[in-house]
């Protein structure tokens, strides 16, 4: 048993000697360089070009992130683990408060291209575009004023992408209301050629637009002003890289507050979530499941203990005030979207302390499911002992799910911490994956904003629809990278 197990780690070894190498990636330290000084670089991004990779990104050191101190910098790594420290990008810049450097590459004049989003004066934002031969710079200021289609309101966040046929395109923020939108490139990418795909949204930033299977995605958020609690990651998608975009989910906030009791497998008594009715109608229960799964029933058990008392009222005949089962409306998700769930048939079980509606419907893939209580309900709370989902409602066949409860001024918390600075694709030796990364603001021990950590997310799961699943806290991950 012995020699089998070392054969196949030798071979395993082998393998990844031959086509790549495995790195681990760990959210719970800051990434270092070789010096065993943590990486100062934030709201950039990492790319690969060549056999190495480039994080670009802002340095801040022990400021408030709103100085003329900031630079831009740059590190190298093989290995996205040991990283050098190439230096400042732009060697004599005019004075200003710096942020979001991104550089890509131009196939067709052998040109390294920098980006970057500045202020002559807070909050007066401007583009300013340089060059150089090499990847790690220095480069050289070509135009500090970029016009764009919208530059008279502002010019604050960007992200940059380049497509396969090697057109260029920036997705920015306007400074006033904060409006997103994508513009095309000239062909040597140091200028806009004016052509505006139209406003996506409003009052986002830090926007990351990329490729996958024929269809454009764009990741961006609400404003967060090195906000330590996160901002989330509204995903776009569309089949043409300047407009056109579905919002289809966010994949960086949780859709409310967490309900595990009505998924404990207690069924009875003062174990319940309660959901309330507001000025807007009754909060929602959300149930997430991740991977589409095909259901046709859904099971609700009620406390009834939401009847008002009959206290000192001898006049009243009723010993108990009635019974009144809630009307519920059923909801899937698809692409992104609600839609409502045409019952086949509804059945009631009412007993001591407990009342049990039971909802059939046409076989449905999807997957999340949402349960709201009609507004011409008697009382303002139903109270939800249990909840279960069928996959086949007549074996009792069930599937497994995270609850929430949303609506009303339940807020919807980030789920990483963390303000979303790029989409990163990376290489790896299963294909092509998408990282998704985020600047943890307020994580360094020593207060020391430069030293902040980033959380780079194990692979993006896509569903077969194309959106995105939401993202999860890992603490540590691997990758095995595909060698170039």
């Amino acid at each position: 048993m012995k020699q089998i197990y070392s054969f196949t780690a030798m071979l395993w070894m082998f393998v990844i000697s031959a086509y790549g190498q495995t790195v681990l990636i760990d959210n719970t330290q800051p990434k270092l360089d070789e010096q065993g000084a943590i990486v100062d670089a934030h709201d950039g991004r990492v790319i690969q070009f060549g056999d190495t990779f480039y994080w670009y990104g802002t340095a801040y050191g022990n400021t408030n992130g709103f100085t003329p101190k900031n630079s831009y910098v740059c590190y190298s790594s093989k290995d996205l683990k040991t990283w050098k420290k190439e230096g400042k990008l732009l060697a004599d810049q005019p004075n200003g408060v710096y942020y979001r450097p991104h550089v890509i590459f131009n196939k067709k004049n052998q040109k390294y291209v920098l980006w970057y989003n500045w202020y002559p004066k807070l909050w007066e934002g401007r583009f300013g575009v340089a060059t150089s031969d090499t990847p790690s710079g220095p480069f050289k200021i070509i135009n500090d004023n970029v016009q764009m289609f919208r530059s008279d309101v502002g010019l604050g966040d960007f992200g940059l992408f380049v497509d396969d046929d090697q057109t260029a395109y920036i997705s920015y923020n306007t400074i006033q209301n904060h409006q997103v939108s994508i513009e095309k490139l000239s062909s040597d990418y140091l200028s806009s050629t004016m052509q505006n795909g139209g406003i996506i949204g409003e009052h986002m930033e830090a926007g990351s637009q990329f490729k996958r299977d024929g269809r454009y995605y764009l990741l961006t958020d609400y404003t967060c002003c090195f906000c330590n609690y996160g901002s989330g990651a509204r995903v776009y998608i569309s089949d043409d890289p300047m407009s056109g975009y579905t919002l289809t989910g966010n994949i960086n906030r949780y859709p409310g507050n967490p309900i595990p009791v009505v998924n404990d497998g207690i069924f009875r008594g003062t174990s319940y979530a309660t959901v309330s009715r507001h000025p807007k109608g009754f909060e929602m229960v959300e149930m997430v499941f991740g991977e589409p799964s095909e259901i046709d029933g859904i099971g609700i058990y009620l406390f009834t203990g939401n009847r008002p008392e009959n206290c000192g009222d001898v006049d009243n005949p009723r010993v108990h005030p009635p019974i009144t089962t809630p009307e519920f409306h059923i909801d899937y998700r698809t692409r992104g979207e609600w839609k409502r769930m045409e019952q086949d048939s509804i059945k009631v079980q009412q007993s001591a302390l407990q009342e049990t509606v039971i909802i059939q419907f046409s076989k449905t893939k999807t997957s999340a499911v949402r349960i709201a209580v009609s507004e011409d309900y008697a009382y303002d709370r139903i109270y939800i002992n249990e909840l279960q989902l069928y996959q086949h409602l007549n074996d009792k066949a069930t599937v497994a799910f995270d609850s929430y409860l949303t609506g009303g001024k339940i807020p919807q918390k980030p789920i990483i911490p963390a303000q979303q600075t790029y989409v990163m694709q990376l290489n790896t030796m299963s294909g092509a994956t998408y990282i998704w990364m985020g600047d943890l603001w307020g994580s360094a021990s020593d207060n020391i904003k430069g030293h902040d950590y980033q959380y780079w997310s194990n692979p993006l799961q896509f569903r077969p629809d194309g959106s995105i699943l939401p993202l999860k806290w890992t603490d540590s991950w691997t990758v095995g990278l595909k060698e170039r």
